[in-house]
């Protein structure tokens, strides 16, 4: 048995420019170093294991119909630039008959599109606030959005790593709304609209599968800035404004169970494989816990969410490459 890598890098790929940070642009894409440093910790598991390429090499090999076997392929990438890019690698991997890491084409597709997460969600028990989509401006009226409580917040519907994110998306009024619509769908081929959640950003980061969770971590991230519509975006991503917390240190140890069973049940419900991060918001002053958006392919670097519950579990990141191979290589034998 033998492993290749896939994975994009952030060099080779689109940055987006931050408002206000003049010079500085933002991508979330892997470095060549973070997927070497994951190559590394695989071999030292006892596995053979190189990178392969990316999403060109894939296509390459599904038009040259080549055959692989006894390879496993691990997938890092979030694909290239178009919509649904997280899809790519899954598709493709799929067409070549291949096993990879992480979910399959459908629970990736879907997971890729948060309304239509939202709207799978709909038969479980869970908050998930109101919202819509548009793809024109033209669709916006005062009607459509008459039921809808203010403030809103306004975003990409099909990205992801806080992409087209920033405090300007919190809308106040419906002229808000106009004009923030039209600077994204410059930008992006459709957003959402929802209903903003006032209160603290918590995310859930698993690695593992139904039986076989070898992590299940509750983070809350408490933004520098106080104001009440605090939003982590592009820069606040970019310049490292957050500070965070694992479990219980900052959250009753009930609402750190209530979101790891249910993070358990969304990614069954689902159909997601090996890993996902899961976001939420904790309304304030009500504990009550509001389901924003999963993704099935969360950055998995030293410096992620990942690398900060390695450091709270006193643990190396290679062990925690090591727990997302094995529960890969557990999920494959499993099924066959």
């Amino acid at each position: 048995m033998k492993f290749l890598m896939i994975a994009d890098f952030r060099d080779n790929m689109q940055a987006f420019s931050i408002e206000g940070q003049q010079g500085n642009s933002y991508n979330d894409h892997p470095t060549n170093q973070n997927i070497k440093t994951i190559i590394d910790a695989v071999v030292e598991s006892g596995f053979e294991c190189q990178y392969f390429g990316g999403i060109p090499e894939l296509i390459d090999s599904v038009n040259m119909k080549r055959c692989f076997i006894d390879t496993y392929f691990l997938n890092f990438t979030d694909g290239l630039e178009q919509d649904y890019s997280r899809v790519q690698a899954p598709v493709l991997l799929d067409i070549l008959d291949v096993p990879h890491s992480g979910s399959s084409t459908f629970p990736s597709a879907l997971m890729n599109n948060k309304q239509h997460t939202k709207y799978a969600l709909q038969n479980i028990d869970i908050n998930i606030p109101k919202s819509i989509t548009i793809k024109r401006k033209s669709q916006i009226s005062k009607r459509l959005l008459q039921e809808f409580q203010y403030p809103l917040f306004i975003k990409p519907n099909c990205e992801g790593s806080s992409i087209g994110i920033s405090k300007k998306n919190i809308c106040f009024t419906y002229l808000d709304i106009q004009n923030n619509a039209e600077g994204l769908l410059t930008q992006f081929s459709e957003i959402i609209i929802e209903e903003y959640i006032m209160g603290q950003d918590v995310t859930n980061f698993i690695i593992g599968n139904p039986n076989d969770y070898r992590i299940n971590d509750v983070i809350l991230a408490k933004l520098h800035d106080k104001d009440d519509y605090a939003i982590y975006g592009a820069e606040e991503k970019l310049c490292k404004k957050r500070t965070l917390y694992w479990n219980d240190e900052k959250l009753n140890p009930l609402i750190v169970r209530k979101i790891q069973s249910l993070s358990t049940d969304i990614f069954e419900y689902l159909g997601a494989s090996d890993v996902i991060r899961i976001d939420y918001r904790i309304k304030k002053d009500t504990d009550t816990v509001y389901f924003i958006e999963a993704n099935s392919m969360p950055r998995f670097s030293e410096s992620s969410e990942v690398g900060f519950i390695c450091q709270k579990r006193n643990i190396s990141f290679s062990t925690a490459v090591s727990y997302y191979v094995e529960t890969f290589i557990k999920r494959i034998k499993t099924s066959n």
